[in-house]
């Protein structure tokens, strides 16, 4: 009898007082009005002249704010109460972390289909139709894409990361021309692997003052102030374990450190002693030497008498090197790592082009020049400023790697979405009734995007999606929004990548075929306002 009775019912109930509860068509209405909430957000920050946001949160005891039009931190923030929310923020991560580019379209055009079911299922639809209906459209409007792509005569690259930019001014020609030539630094016969360029962030001076280092950048200040601040045709030992000597502990071979006490009986016995640790450390020195390194980059802490005794014979040290430094060091240089300077060889050795101290106020930075390798050194004079300068870089870089794989290009300016809404149109007239609704409901959330962008350049989008419309009519389906008006976005390079577009719209129905077939789901109703560490 226990198993007839309804879990969650009264006689039995397993939710605690913080713990609510939505069902059928208010899960609905609430997935609806949460689903709104993030486009009227995120909505109004698409296109150059979009709105910039406000973002606050408690890191532990301290309040954060930045300014933003990242979609995903806006809409990161909204879904800490709410679990629909919290899926689009999910997904959006996903998709900036994939294609890096159209995570605001997915958002407004998932709200936008939300936005249309419901009035389909007002009208008696049933969910399922809704879904199949979306389907085909997506399937189309993919298969689409595919026949009016092209490939671009331009400069691709630059025009890409003019639109990633959106306005912004991060990313000068400058900035531009250095990702490009980053991604070419890394590419290989193997593929492009943008894990291998690294991304330091600097405090202080203007955005202008990023660069591209061809090679590596080491945030470390060398070990001892007599070594040399340049190296030609470096020598590279990675040694792991600290260069220090320990008193109270001996390295027996084959068998590790165990401890030892030091017992001085005869007035001899301590000099002897001290002239023995002097013996042990100028022997670490002489194991670098000898292996014919001039450069050690030691994982450990090097010891003060060990550092002047290797500035002592010219050779650079750094301490304290972090293990992804390491690696990426060992990678491009061909050097081995070393567990100890005992078993350094001269095999385990790296050779690179340059090594040179830099000084960035107020720290000092040593940088190997090397093929393979390339890091961006990016500057702001706000925290606020470098981060989003990170964010758009690692979006641009991203960008880039997918256009050097596909090339080809759809026209930008909400142009393509509107022309997809043209063709999606007629193409519902070939479904029975219902899914003939989804269809075009599919192709009227699509012209949800040049409607924001008109709005966001301060156009009546009325007019706006009028004219679009005649222009795609007549077949010129390059038209779409500019800052007058309608204009021929493909002219002012407005382009975005198609194969970028079609995982948009993929994803799009993907997370709002999720959200449609939720018809119960719990939540906290009060959550502590301290959510991050």
């Amino acid at each position: 009898m226990l198993a007839n009775r309804q879990i969650g019912s009264t006689s039995y109930p397993v939710f605690s007082k913080n713990f609510r509860r939505l069902e059928g068509k208010d899960a609905w209405r609430n997935n609806l009005e949460l689903a709104a909430l993030v486009a009227s957000k995120v909505a109004s920050c698409l296109g150059p002249t979009g709105a910039y946001k406000l973002v606050a949160y408690n890191l532990g005891p301290k309040l954060v704010t930045k300014v933003t039009k990242d979609a995903v931190d806006i809409v990161d923030e909204l879904g800490v109460q709410y679990p629909a929310i919290k899926t689009l923020a999910e997904a959006a991560k996903i998709h900036r972390n994939e294609a890096g580019d159209g995570v605001s379209t997915l958002l407004v055009l998932v709200s936008a289909l939300l936005n249309e079911a419901q009035k389909l299922t007002e009208m008696g639809v049933h969910p399922v139709a809704i879904l199949d209906g979306y389907r085909e459209a997506a399937k189309k409007s993919i298969s689409i894409i595919d026949e009016i792509a092209t490939e671009y005569s331009g400069d691709l690259q630059d025009s890409l990361l003019q639109v990633i930019d959106c306005g912004r001014g991060l990313l000068n020609k400058k900035l531009r021309e250095e990702l490009s030539q980053a991604v070419s630094l890394v590419e290989h016969a193997d593929g492009l692997d943008l894990a291998r360029i690294k991304i330091e962030k600097k405090l202080g001076g203007a955005i202008q003052d990023s660069q591209l280092v061809r090679g590596i950048i080491i945030k470390k200040e060398k070990r001892h102030r007599s070594m040399p601040d340049r190296i030609d045709q470096p020598r590279i030992a990675l040694v792991y374990k600290q260069l220090v000597l320990k008193r109270s502990e001996q390295l027996a071979i084959d068998e590790g450190p165990f401890n030892a006490k030091l017992s001085v009986t005869e007035p001899g016995q301590l000099r002897q002693f001290k002239s023995e640790e002097r013996a042990l450390r100028a022997r670490m020195v002489q194991r670098v030497k000898s292996a014919g390194a001039n450069v050690l980059l030691c994982g450990s802490k090097v010891d003060e008498r060990v550092a002047d005794g290797l500035s002592r014979e010219g050779i650079f040290a750094l301490e304290m090197v972090g293990q992804q430094d390491f690696d990426e060091v060992a990678r491009v240089t061909g050097a081995r790592i070393a567990g100890t300077v005992d078993f350094l060889v001269k095999d385990d050795l790296g050779v690179a082009k340059m090594l040179e101290v830099d000084k960035i106020p107020p720290e000092q930075i040593a940088i190997l020049h090397c093929d393979g390798a390339a890091t961006l050194l990016l500057r702001g004079s706000s925290p606020e400023i470098v981060q989003e300068l990170e964010k758009v870089v690692r979006k641009g870089l991203l960008v880039l790697k997918h256009s050097r794989a596909r090339s080809r290009v759809v026209p930008g300016g909400g142009a393509v979405l509107v022309e997809l809404a043209l063709r999606l149109r007629s193409f519902a007239l070939g479904f029975s009734e219902k899914q003939q609704l989804a269809v075009k409901a599919f192709a009227d959330a699509l012209e949800t995007i040049p409607r924001w962008l008109a709005f966001n350049f301060g156009l009546d989008p009325i007019d706006i999606m009028t004219q679009l419309r005649r222009h795609h009519s007549n077949h010129q389906l390059n038209m779409g929004v500019g800052e007058g008006g309608c204009a021929d976005v493909y002219k002012e390079n407005v382009v975005e990548l198609a194969s970028i577009l079609k995982t948009t719209l993929w994803r799009t129905l993907e997370v709002a075929s999720l959200l449609l077939k939720i018809d119960d789901y719990f939540y906290v109703k009060d959550l502590p306002m301290v959510h991050k560490q």
